[in-house]
């Protein structure tokens, strides 16, 4: 298959490709990145926390302590030295020169995990499979950013994602293929709950790009429109309802238990 993996340049999306790695190496894959999701200057500060850790510690120290260490890792980081596919950054999803850019490559398949982009209808209708997206929260409870502090703060005992299919430009409202879902636990931070998502969307793609070799499309259910809610960038007071749940935004043993089990136990030593 032709498949166009869209991401964005952070640890989970990062992860995520390292999971789907080795079934990627048996298509013809062309990535396309993205650097951020909103604006800065309108994020709380809990968010930048957040962000700091999945993107420039990750690519600044990380990277740094493993070279200077000659630390081992099968972990491919989104950088410089990145060779298995062509990557290169997207700045405009939906400019005419990009999307005859990708016509070029006449694509089977579109996978977005965290894209920083809406695709619009003239892209979306490209690839002859369809347009797959991981959205990191169940839907069509919790659509928009940051689904998983919402359910989290929403005091409930389980939280998930969900693969569906991107059909218009709307937000997480295409049909659903399938949810994935796990226990909250309330002693682990926001972001160790986010990251351990991709862990098993990623067993939903890998099975989704199983079945397209068979099929043209998946089978997949239409959203209650009526039901659920859409979340734009995250407040303060989110933050602060997150807290009274019990929950931290961010836990430094945690990140490092992530870092340890997802890129090398030798980080153990540095960090």
């Amino acid at each position: 298959m032709n498949i166009v993996l869209f991401v964005n340049k952070d640890f989970e999306a990062n992860l995520a490709y390292n999971l789907l790695r080795k079934e990627l190496l048996n298509h013809k894959v062309k990535i396309y990145y993205s650097e951020s999701v909103g604006k800065k200057n309108s994020k709380p500060k809990e968010l930048l926390q957040i962000e700091f850790f999945e993107k420039d510690f990750l690519y600044d120290n990380i990277t740094h302590i493993i070279k200077q260490n000659n630390i081992k890792t099968e972990f491919e980081f989104f950088n410089d030295e990145f060779k298995s596919f062509e990557f290169s950054k997207c700045a405009n999803v939906n400019a005419p020169e990009f999307i005859q850019e990708i016509k070029l490559f006449e694509p089977d398949l579109f996978i977005s995990i965290r894209f920083g982009k809406i695709f619009k209808d003239e892209i979306i209708k490209i690839p002859k499979q369809g347009v797959l997206n991981l959205h990191s929260a169940v839907l069509p409870d919790y659509k928009g950013i940051m689904g998983t502090l919402h359910n989290l703060k929403d005091n409930k005992s389980e939280y998930g994602c969900t693969l569906h299919y991107i059909d218009d430009s709307t937000i997480d409202t295409g049909e659903i293929i399938a949810i994935a879902k796990r226990t909250v636990m309330k002693e682990r931070s926001l972001l160790w709950h986010i990251v351990q998502l991709y862990p098993m969307g990623c067993d939903l793609i890998l099975d989704s790009i199983q079945q397209l070799q068979k099929v043209d499309r998946l089978s997949s259910n239409r959203q209650d429109m009526s039901e659920g809610n859409y979340f734009s960038t995250p407040r303060v007071e989110d933050f602060q309802k997150l807290r009274q749940c019990g929950i931290k935004n961010f836990s430094s043993d945690d990140y490092t238990e992530l870092l340890v089990t997802y890129i090398s136990p030798a980080l153990t030593e540095y960090i």
